[in-house]
């Protein structure tokens, strides 16, 4: 009996020392490099603040999914377009039922309730509070102010995650990065008598040949997405800027995400202003994020509901990213990976993505002062991305003798006749510093292989233009090719806290494209097919069979950036170049075409 009591005893001190043992665990991150001059620490946060983060799965199927991508996006195929549910793309990519588990278990260890998770199929959204992220990560969470009177909650020092839960979870975003202006934005001025030349909806449409006949039936839908939680537009500026260009009355069907209309900003006027005077027939929505690209994508997809075209004027330097987004250990390659797998899920979903492909010329946002003699050349997320259409800018160059513009014709709307409106017949070039305020970005991918789409193109420029290419070794000529299409990005006027304004950037063409395609999808819709989802696969077939689709912009470079003109960039040349992509559109030529291959095919 006496022994029989030792063994029990045993029994028991081993199971009291095995439930002591300390959890392993892995250090996610061990410095404060992510707390910036721009915030300032008030100390520990409240334990009862809210906080909403991210854990995001690592996924599966990479291989299927890239797969079915390329045949449901290719027009070759017999499934071109047959687009996918959300069920149907986590039940791709999503982890397995015990890898959520194990992660749930840990969150409900630790004071996570169900109702405070959100299943995202690869990600979980968690909304609960300092209290408790404190638990989850053995960290603390300080309360910071930026200078412009922005707060945030972010975590100090070092944090963690069982080791268990580090091998099923790849990211965990919202308790480290914050906010910052290292983003593309529309670059604002006031419009003096002496611009002449101003860019409205008016200009576009007669540029581009966009009929004013649109039927209004609102089939269609269009979106504007911000970042980094930037301010918003005031719903006034954007009545005031389509009565005097004569538009519809079009007011922001949907808003998702936070709104801040108080204090309107360039950026998100200039998109809605924009997105909604060319898409006049498309249901207008404006989402927001305080986060970055992979938080936007995963709430995108996992949302019932989306409209049909997205357009994002923002981005950083491809091999940056983790520059403006914490990446947890992750590298910035390994973050534009993951974020372009969401932007395949998005494509597969039948929505077509827009990006601006920056406006720092070739040397971009990583050498915007020309002294980077190791690297001059840099490339742009998500700008560079072969998941979405890459849009450059152009500009109207007026007379040499400096007369007005002739724009203000009969059919011209009231705000031509306060302000001089650019002619259409004017020459178009690539947009260029110090002639505008930017350079329209491009070049190629730091990361991204060349897709088989544009190989024949990209090919002959590069063996066409060889002589006036940069080094061999400051950009790889193996990788995607950007922009793919450009649109104009100089003197655009828009109305901003009550007043007319003159912004420049390839923030005023991503829009204009996104527009014109919410047109382009209301004639599919009408005849019951399936949306156009991601076009560069058919915007290069159709330039190989019908070039005139396009126009082809031939003269410029983008040498420069927004203040400076450096030694190495790409020039204009015939066909598609690195500088203004396939040219601008014809859009009535474009229509055409698609009516005669996606409907009445």
């Amino acid at each position: 009996m006496a022994v029989k009591h030792l063994l029990a005893l045993a029994a028991v001190l081993a199971i009291v020392h095995a439930v002591n043992l300390p959890v392993p665990r892995k250090v996610l991150g061990s410095d404060n490099a992510h707390i910036t001059a721009d915030w300032t620490d008030n100390g520990i946060a409240a334990a009862v603040s809210p906080l909403t983060f991210r854990l995001f799965f690592f996924q599966r199927n990479l291989d299927v999914l890239s797969q079915i991508y390329e045949d449901r996006t290719n027009p070759s195929s017999p499934n071109y377009r047959n687009w996918l549910s959300i069920q149907e793309l986590n039940d791709i990519v999503a982890p397995s039922q015990l890898s959520k588990k194990q992660v749930l278990n840990w969150l409900k260890s630790n004071g996570v309730s169900s109702a405070q998770i959100k299943d995202n199929g690869d990600a979980f959204v968690i909304e609960s509070n300092v209290a408790v992220a404190t638990a989850l990560f053995q960290t603390e969470f300080h309360q910071f102010t930026s200078k412009t009177g922005q707060t945030a909650i972010r975590q100090v020092g070092e944090y963690s995650v069982p080791v268990s839960v580090s091998k099923v979870i790849q990211f965990v975003s919202g308790i480290t990065s914050f906010p910052v202006n290292k983003r593309l934005s529309a670059h604002p001025r006031a419009p003096e008598d002496n611009q002449n030349g101003k860019v409205v909806p008016y200009v576009i449409n007669e540029l581009y040949g966009i009929p004013s006949n649109i039927n209004y039936v609102f089939n269609s839908s269009i979106s504007l997405a911000e970042f980094q939680n930037d301010r918003s537009f005031a719903a006034s500026d954007l009545t005031d800027f389509q009565s005097e260009n004569d538009l519809p009355s079009n007011p922001v069907y949907k808003i998702v995400g936070p709104y801040q209309p108080s204090v309107p900003d360039a950026e998100s006027t200039l998109d809605v202003q924009y997105g909604s005077g060319v898409a006049v027939n498309s249901s207008v929505w404006f989402w927001t994020v305080d986060g970055w690209m992979l938080e936007f994508a995963n709430d995108f997809i996992n949302t019932p509901v989306v409209p049909y075209v997205v357009s994002m004027s923002w981005g950083w330097t491809e091999t940056d990213q983790c520059q403006i987004t914490s990446c947890n250990g992750l590298t910035s390659a390994q973050y534009v990976d993951r974020v372009n797998t969401e932007f395949q899920m998005i494509g597969l979903r039948g929505v077509t993505l827009y990006a601006s492909s920056g406006d720092q010329g070739a040397p971009g946002d990583g050498d915007p002062y020309c002294v980077n003699t190791k690297q001059p050349i840099s490339s742009i997320f998500p700008g560079a991305s072969p998941y979405v259409t890459s849009v450059g800018a152009t500009m109207l160059v007026p007379p040499a003798s400096g007369v007005s513009a002739s724009a203000a014709s009969d059919a011209a709307p009231p705000i031509c006749t306060t302000y001089d409106c650019a002619d259409p017949s004017w020459p178009e070039v690539a947009c260029s510093y110090p002639d505008a305020l930017i350079t329209t970005g491009g070049g190629f991918s730091a990361y991204s292989p060349r897709p088989s789409w544009q190989n024949s193109v990209v090919s002959s420029y590069l063996s066409s233009q060889a002589s006036t290419l940069p080094p061999a070794t400051a950009f790889n000529a193996t990788n995607r090719g950007f922009p793919d299409v450009s649109a104009l990005g100089h003197n655009y006027l828009i109305r901003l806290s009550g007043r007319w304004t003159i912004v420049d950037g390839t923030s005023c063409s991503s829009p204009v494209w996104a527009g014109m395609t919410g047109l382009w999808n209301d004639a599919l819709i009408a005849a019951g097919k399936p949306t156009l989802g991601p076009v560069n696969a058919l915007l290069y077939g159709m330039y190989a069979s019908t070039p005139s689709t396009f126009k082809d912009i031939t003269s410029g470079n983008n040498k420069c950036s927004e203040s400076a003109c450096c030694k190495y960039g790409f020039t204009a040349a015939p066909g598609w170049d690195a500088v203004t992509g396939l040219g601008v559109p014809n859009f009535q030529a474009i229509a055409n075409y698609i009516q005669a291959n996606l409907i009445n095919a």
